[in-house]
């Protein structure tokens, strides 16, 4: 049966859950708020399928053939809007659909919990755009994704590296049926800390209604973490918002986000997708700060269907040594926090707001760095200084 002796070893796929013959694998969190795989070894068979579709200690790196690069922005300005970046996961989600396929990708329930769902009605989709800087619960979507695709249905899985190999490492085989989407993904923060953090807010603004990881109303350029309720909303950017701020300084990280090894411009996936905030760089007609996305296509089946659905939206091909130009994310992980193990120590019996307060105060700093890029973004000046820091 599966082990693991060391988290960095695993990536909370779920793909062993999945598979268990006798279903006696389930995905029980941790004091981190991570799940992790827990065997009930009395009824456990030892058919050791869980140790072969690990997609951690089985990985091996892909040998695409085909690397073939664009930008795209969608055409539809309410998609585009909604979307994290230039909506073209839609326009897939939209092809499937409409050949009566089913579509999985990550939305977030009633009670603000982060999973993996499918989808077959276009009125849905509005469901998965967005990011989630959460580790999705993948639940039962491997056994489902193999339902539809032994039926004859079409299906398109989207999600971050290691649950896309982690699901063809389930399915065993090909599927021309199967359309695979992943992102370029820094890493996965903790669902537990998520739920609280959550909890948190409510307690503060009362019922919730709206959450966005990356909201444009400011532009593109100052996505910020936007959350609404009656009585109020709160928006800040990676300067300021402590969700944001926990994420990006690699304290509630999973710790195999940290030796991932699935960091690779060349992946199982027929499509990767990800931020092009260099747009400017490549082609200005597209710089008008409502978001673009940078796409690699790895198969000659990624190739049909961008062929097939490109009149919906606006794109350009540019060299597959390009796109990846200074995408850290594909070449290194990011490091752990000094202070994570102090962090969750805290986490495990201290008051949410006061652990924050310890780790993530709101300093006269935070609020007058957040004050500067507000202004900056009224006056237009906010792109302009973010091209010019770059370049230098």
């Amino acid at each position: 049966m599966i082990q693991i002796n060391d988290k960095k070893n695993c990536c909370g796929c779920g793909a062993c859950s999945n598979i268990c013959p006798k279903n006696c694998i389930n995905m029980k969190y941790d004091e981190e708020g991570f799940t992790y795989p827990d065997i009930d070894s009395t009824n456990c068979v030892n058919c050791g399928l869980c140790e072969k579709v690990c997609p951690i200690s089985n990985y091996s790196k892909p040998k695409n053939s085909l690397q073939e690069a664009a930008i795209v922005q969608n055409r539809d300005k309410t998609v585009l809007q909604e979307s994290t970046s230039g909506g073209f996961f839609s326009v897939i989600a939209e092809y499937v659909i409409e050949k009566g396929g089913v579509v999985f990708g990550v939305s977030i329930d009633e009670e603000y919990k982060v999973k993996h769902i499918y989808v077959d009605s276009k009125n849905e989709l509005c469901r998965f755009r967005n990011s989630k800087y959460v580790q999705s619960d993948v639940g039962t979507s491997f056994v489902d994704v193999k339902k539809f695709l032994e039926e004859g249905r079409i299906v398109c899985f989207s999600g971050t590296p290691c649950q896309v190999y982690a699901l063809t490492k389930y399915l065993g085989k090909d599927y021309q049926n199967l359309i695979l989407v992943d992102v370029v993904c820094r890493a996965v923060p903790s669902p537990g800390v998520w739920n609280r953090y959550i909890k948190m807010k409510e307690k503060k603004l009362g019922s919730l209604s709206i959450i966005r990881f990356r909201d444009k109303k400011l532009g593109y350029q100052y996505s910020t973490m936007y959350i609404s309720s009656k009585s109020g909303e709160e928006r800040g950017g990676i300067e300021s918002d402590q969700w944001l701020r926990m994420f990006f300084s690699g304290m509630t990280i999973r710790p195999s986000c940290s030796a991932c090894v699935f960091r690779s411009p060349k992946r199982v996936s027929d499509f990767t997708i990800w931020d092009c905030f260099n747009i400017h760089r490549l082609d200005k007609s597209f710089d008008e700060d409502k978001g673009t996305t940078r796409v690699l296509i790895h198969s000659k089946k990624g190739s049909l269907v961008f062929d097939e659905i490109k009149e919906h939206f606006q794109y350009k091909v540019v060299s597959y040594e390009i796109a990846i130009e200074g995408c850290k994310e594909f070449e290194s992980s990011p490091q752990l926090h000094y202070e994570r193990s102090e962090f969750f120590s805290d986490y495990n019996h201290m008051d949410f707001d006061d652990l924050l307060n310890k780790y993530y105060p709101t300093t006269i700093k935070i609020k007058i760095m957040k004050l500067a890029r507000l202004i900056l973004n009224r006056l237009g000046l906010d792109k302009t200084l973010k091209h010019m820091l770059k370049k230098g």
